[in-house]
Order: structure tokens, then sequence, then C-alpha cells
């Protein structure tokens, strides 16, 4: 088949761990071609041929009318942009097409009528209940966009039971929750059960000393250590939990590992949490994490309990699963039937499920079989199954362009327009300042090297 993946995901958005670019990675190692078409773009540009990444400017856009379109603002699109998008997407000797797309937003729309008319069939992936990402200051998704991309789509594929829920209407729908590469995240082997961890602290254990010692940075260790990792936002972290049960717990160190403060215009995490127990550090790849992970006794998802949140399937608890930690949340219902997962309705209850979670012991083999079906192979398997018999019978019209009426405040948004253009400056600034100290340095070595020459 020819799969064509339109994304709001960049492919090497946490090393490559989100849903569609495992769909699309799986895809290509069975023998598919395959295109994926990145809207937030990689931060270098992605080599190989398969799956083969595209950007939004390879198709004519420039960057001021995405971003403008991205804040929902009226934009341009570039002329024929469907029909440079066709002449872009690889294909195979089978002629056969799917676009799996999963990002609602306008400019992207634009791309699926031409492919429509090449009987590519469609598939629109949820990713989140875009109903609810207003609430969270993003402006880039808006209902009508949604709504003409599931009325048109031949299959609808989610990945929680809200999503289900929200989608019942459509006969086309099916749910395929989130997976694991269980690669990066295998821990070394120790028995069938977790090692305690304090060892680090008692200094008896030639493993832990080794594990250390492969890591960028040493993580402090408590009476119970406990371990996230993950971009942190407002809407994914629940402060006001996290201030309670961090300070009820002085003796326990906590690590949070990822990509924090991001919006220097937003309450700083960091120092909302602050304190001689609380630790924050930088983004790692996911083969470190599964090191750092050796350190954890628990490791926590204190994600606020929204109905945004609700219809998530958190990749996370896969990867902490992964590494053979048990897991404390709070109570995000869609987690309810995950092996080793405990769910916390209050601060209390989550201190106390973390105790508890610290002193089971928790047996490799049923998980590891609970594990290995949950796997991206597994649910490629069952994209495959939904997808093989489809037969495109809907020609999408021409699908909403322009401006959208998505902001609570009009003030927040122009606000967020001006950050982004700012930011924008700021990096092309910093871009030149580095270009010209590498002339400069280049041209002090070439000073230098003649001067060696001539004696």
């Amino acid at each position: 088949m020819n799969i064509v993946f339109i994304s709001p995901i960049s492919f090497d958005n946490s090393g490559g761990a989100h849903r569609p670019v495992q769909f699309a990675q799986e895809f290509a190692r069975r023998g598919h071609t395959v295109t994926y078409l990145e809207i937030e773009k990689s931060r270098a540009p992605v080599s190989g041929s398969n799956p083969r990444v595209l950007t939004l400017d390879a198709l004519g856009w420039d960057e001021l009318n995405i971003v403008r379109a991205w804040y929902g603002f009226d934009y341009t699109s570039p002329a024929d942009v469907g029909e440079t998008f066709q002449r872009n997407v690889s294909t195979g000797h089978d002629e056969r097409g799917i676009v799996i797309c999963s990002a609602p937003f306008r400019p992207a729309l634009e791309l699926l009528p031409p492919l429509a008319a090449r009987g590519y069939a469609l598939v629109y992936d949820v990713l989140d209940d875009i109903s609810e990402m207003r609430a969270l200051g993003s402006y880039c998704y808006d209902d009508l966009a949604e709504q003409y991309l599931a009325q048109y789509s031949d299959l609808i594929v989610t990945l929680s039971p809200r999503l289900t829920e929200k989608f019942r209407a459509h006969k086309n729908a099916v749910m395929i929750r989130d997976g694991v590469d269980l690669t990066p995240f295998r821990a070394p082997p120790s028995g069938t059960e977790r090692t305690p961890l304090r060892s680090f602290v008692d200094g008896n254990a030639a493993a832990s000393r080794s594990a250390a010692a492969s890591v960028p940075y040493t993580l402090a260790r408590g009476e119970l250590t406990i371990g996230f990792w993950g971009t942190m936002w407002e809407y994914n972290l629940d402060v006001p939990l996290l201030q309670t049960i961090t300070r009820a717990r002085p003796a326990w160190q906590w690590h949070f590992i990822g990509a924090y403060d991001l919006d220097p215009a937003r309450p700083s995490l960091a120092k909302q949490l602050a304190a001689p127990n609380v630790h924050f550090h930088p983004s790692v790849a996911r083969e470190v994490l599964a090191r750092y992970a050796q350190s954890f006794d628990v490791c926590i998802l204190p994600t606020p309990v929204t109905p945004f949140n609700l219809a998530r399937d958190p990749l996370k608890v896969y990867e902490y699963l992964a590494c053979y930690k048990p897991v404390v949340a709070t109570h995000l219902e869609q987690l309810a039937d995950m092996p080793h997962v405990y769910l916390a309705r209050d601060a209390e209850e989550f201190l106390q499920h973390i105790e508890r979670a610290a002193r089971e012991p928790l047996d490799r083999t049923p998980l590891d079989a609970y594990l290995n079906a949950q796997t991206w192979m597994k649910r490629t398997d069952a994209l495959i199954d939904a997808i093989q018999n489809l037969n495109p019978t809907l020609r999408p019209p021409p699908p909403p362009r322009g401006a959208m009426p998505n902001a609570h405040s009009e003030l927040d948004r122009w606000r967020a327009f001006a950050r982004h253009l700012e930011l924008i400056v700021q990096d092309r600034e910093a871009h030149i300042h580095d270009l010209e100290n590498a002339l400069a340095q280049s041209s002090i070595a070439n000073k230098v090297k003649r001067l060696l020459l001539s004696r």
C-alpha cells in the first residue's frame, strides 16, 4: 500500500516515540511505501526514503502563513498546494492508497480532496479531544475542521473510550489504543521482582553503582525515589497536588525529567514546586530514561482529571511499565484496567498508593505478557485489519478555510501569536550570530594556518 500520514507531530519529537511516527515506521518495515507530512518541523532534516518525511514549506508554504493559520488567523495557501503534495508523495508498485490524517488543521485539510480524487481512502486518527483544546490556549484546531474530517473519512480511529464515545454516531469508528516500543525501555534483567532501589543510599549493590555511572547526571536518592518524565505543561501536571505530596514527604526525592517552563508567559512550574527534595532535569533519550528508571521506586502520572486528559491514552504509562516500574496516577478512568497502575482520588490516597506500590513485588512474567500485547507491532496489526478492506466512496468537497472563531479571548490569541513571532526573530538572530562566529573562527583559523605554512 501507499500510506500517507499527515501529522501535527514532528518525526523526531521525543525520539520518534509518538503514535503517528511509530505507525509510519512500522508500515515502512512491512514493505509499504510511506510518506510522512509533519506540520511541526523536525529540528533537522530527516533523511531516508521510506518513510519519506515532508514539511509544509516543501509544499510552498511560507513560515508567516503557517504561523497565522496555527493561531487561527486568516492565511494564504500556496497555489495548487494539493497537486504539489501529490507530486511529492512516494508511491510504490501497489497503487492502493491510504491517507491517515491526525491533524484537523485547516491547511492540512486542503491536501485531502486531491488524494481522494486519486482513489485514496481517508482515515482520521483521533489523537485528542479537539473540543477541549481551546481551554488549553490552543488555537490551531477547530470543531468545524474536525467535523469535516470525521464526515468525509472512510474510517475513524480513536485511542480512548472517551473519544470512542464522542464519535459513536459514526458507524465507521474503531478504537486502537496507544502502544509501546519495548526495545529502549527494557531494564537489565534482575530476576522476577523489583530490586529495592534504596541500595544506592545503602551502597550495597554493584549493579546500582554501574547504572548510576551510565547516565549523564546522578539522581539524589531518598527513603523513596519517585520519577516522572515527559514534556511538562500546566494541563498535564496537577501542580496543587504535587505541592501537597512533595511537601508532605520531605524525605522522599522527586525527579521530573523533560522539557519544562517552555512558555515564559506562564507561571514557572519549577518555581511553584521548588523544594530541596524536588529536582528538574533536562530531556534525555529514551534509552537513557530506561537507565534512570532503575533509580525510581515508583513512577507517577500526576495529571489533572479534566475532560481533555480523560480522552487521552498516556504513552508514558506504557513506558513506565516497560521499565518494570509500578505507576501511581490521578484517577484517570482509562487506566483502570492496566496492571500495576494505582489510581488516586486525592493527595492522601496518592501518597498511600506510592507506599503500597513501592512495597509490593512486581512479577515480570505476567507483565511481559501484557506488554507484548501492547506493542506498536500489535497496534499496527489492528490498524491494517481495519483499513485493508476500505473502499473509498466519499469525495470530499473543499474544506473550511480562513480564520477560525476558536478563541475564548481574542486578546490572548493575539498575545500568543506575537510571542511566537518574537521567538522566530530571536531564533533567526541567534542563527545569524552563530554564523558570524563560525565565519570569524574560520578566518582566524585560516590566518593561523597561513602563518604556520609561511615558516
